[in-house]
């Protein structure tokens, strides 16, 4: 019943979350009206590839993100910048007569509680080559790059308003369903991601997502009203709770995001009357139990 009434009161949520989030975002990268809607910082390592390789891929990491900032991502939805840090790690290299293929590891987020780590990756590349961003040509370098580019952004739209990031997860299973007719010898690891994207876009996550727009409803009433901000950032816990309860296999997914944001949580909540909460956070993010007994 709690829930069902904020969901009735939430008719200018998206409205708020704008503003809060957009402000939030400012404040870490300064937005102009022709920036463009990602701003990325790329590392990339190389130093298990032979001495050759590494020379021939030493303009790699400007390259990449040239590639990330110089393209468009989102419909405008938003004019804001979103931030974003990939890590590239090259582990092998695969010599033959017509290409150089590579081996890699990839780390990417948002610098916040958005974060995708995949092992196996594997692409070609020709040293000096200018990668180009299309949605319609699968290409075993940009499509894995694009593939998560587009869940990350799904996963950042989604702190907007509720499911506002379909559109991207719909992008990234465009990507993941075109590997299957794409180049064979790259499709390692397609099957996978494959499977992260359906479930992403489960029903099953959807209460997940639909416990992220409570909560960043909730946390931009912080400073002004403590009431409406508890009242929403527990019904997220709530939330959380019965997630648990109900697929054991969003536990760990849940306990990541209280474990990025228990800090908000202590704070929102330490001065509250009721601590009951952090009884309950106790239980579901065993991680932090020893800092949230402090303030019960």
């Amino acid at each position: 019943m709690i829930i069902r009434n904020l969901l009735e009161d939430g008719v200018n949520m998206i409205r708020v979350k704008i503003i809060f989030l957009t402000l939030l975002y400012i404040a870490t990268f300064t937005t102009t009206s022709n920036a463009q809607d990602l701003k990325a910082e790329v590392t990339v390592t190389l130093d298990n590839l032979p001495l050759e390789q590494q020379e021939k891929l030493a303009n790699f990491q400007q390259i990449m993100q040239d590639y990330i900032n110089g393209n468009t991502w989102t419909n405008d939805e938003i004019d804001v910048q979103i931030p974003l840090t990939l890590q590239i790690f090259f582990s092998s290299y695969y010599a033959s007569s017509f290409e150089d293929a590579y081996g890699l590891q990839i780390l990417i987020s948002d610098n916040s509680d958005v974060q995708y780590f995949d092992r196996r990756c594997r692409m070609a590349y020709r040293a000096g080559d200018i990668p180009v961003h299309s949605e319609n040509n699968w290409n075993s370098l940009t499509s894995l790059i694009d593939f998560y580019v587009y869940l990350v952004i799904g996963d950042v739209f989604d702190k907007f308003d509720r499911f506002m990031g379909t559109p991207y997860f719909e992008k990234a299973k465009m990507i993941a369903e075109q590997a299957k007719f794409g180049e064979g010898r790259f499709i390692e690891g397609w099957d996978l991601r494959n499977e992260l994207i359906q479930d992403v876009l489960s029903d099953e996550n959807r209460k997940f997502r639909e416990m992220k727009d409570f909560y960043y409803y909730g946390i931009f009433f912080a400073e002004d009203d403590k009431k409406k901000a508890r009242t929403y950032c527990a019904a997220a816990v709530d939330m959380i709770e019965d997630i648990m309860k109900i697929d054991k296999d969003y536990k760990e997914k849940c306990q990541k995001f209280l474990s990025a944001h228990h800090i908000e949580l202590i704070d929102l909540f330490k001065d509250n009357d009721d601590l009951s909460i952090f009884q309950q956070l106790i239980e579901l993010d065993p991680e932090h139990a020893d800092i949230y007994q402090e303030y019960l």
